[in-house]
């Protein structure tokens, strides 16, 4: 699971945090994932997660203050053989350092999974790309193509940018990744991630074709056969989303030692 929680300091009122954070962990625990990887986590957002999903360890550091991308875990499934941080940048070990033309400093996680039933390990990372920096989501891609070489691999999290575009061409067309959507034997719910919060209504102000409108946060895949991608359209009891993204659930089938 993949899920952008917007940041805790940009609304009051029905959208502040405190009002929303019951919500964001409540779809975390309906859905269930194995591993959830979150964006937008500022502060002292993800101790407020922890409370509120006990069932999970987490993947995380938070260098100064700002955005992290921590990784929830299950570890009676999952187990963690290493885990770290890097700065989106032209100097990965920057942290703290805007890249390019990023608007702030972006960091990524990127774990080491190891399977518990199967055995199977594989590299996860967790990325937010830059909202403003044209360059950065560029130079941001092409970073995680060459250093996320092996197999099987996951890409996960918000890229800010559309199907096709030269980020997402740069990792799926050119690169080394699928786009789970477009892979997965079943899809389900709307293909935009990004309804904001000036409307309810999930639809809204699109045209519901997925090549064109707002899906901006993925799951990317290597040597990873995808069962099923859905976009969740959670709302709480007064018809609000969470968080100004959806979340994006999929069922991956892991190769095992034995599969070619």
């Amino acid at each position: 699971m993949t899920y952008n929680v917007r940041y805790a300091t940009l609304d009051q009122g029905p959208r502040a945090w405190a009002n929303r954070r019951d919500a964001v962990a409540a779809a975390i625990r309906l859905h269930r994932p194995d591993v959830c990887c979150l964006q937008e986590v500022w502060q002292d957002q993800l101790p407020d997660l922890r409370e509120r999903l006990p069932g999970y360890e987490w993947a995380a550091e938070r260098h100064r203050t700002g955005e992290h991308t921590p990784v929830g875990y299950r570890p009676e499934r999952l187990a963690v053989d290493d885990y770290g941080t890097f700065a989106l940048a032209p100097d990965p070990e920057a942290v703290g350092e805007a890249g390019w033309d990023a608007s702030i400093p972006r960091v990524a996680t990127e774990v080491a999974f190891r399977d518990r039933e199967t055995g199977t390990t594989f590299a996860l990372a967790n990325v937010h790309f830059d909202h403003a920096g044209r360059l950065a989501r560029h130079e941001s891609a092409r970073l995680l193509r060459n250093r996320l070489d092996a197999s099987p691999s996951l890409l996960v999290g918000d890229l800010n940018a559309r199907p096709a575009s030269g980020p997402h061409r740069s990792l799926v067309g050119s690169g080394p990744f699928a786009d789970a959507r477009q892979v997965a034997d079943t899809r389900f719910g709307p293909g935009e991630t990004y309804v904001g919060f000036e409307g309810e209504g999930v639809e809204e102000g699109t045209g519901r074709d997925p090549t064109r409108d707002k899906r901006i946060d993925y799951v990317l895949c290597r040597g990873v056969d995808v069962d099923l991608y859905a976009t969740g359209t959670d709302a709480d009891a007064t018809w609000r989303h969470p968080s100004d993204h959806l979340p994006v659930v999929t069922d991956l089938l892991m190769p095992t030692d034995g599969d070619a």
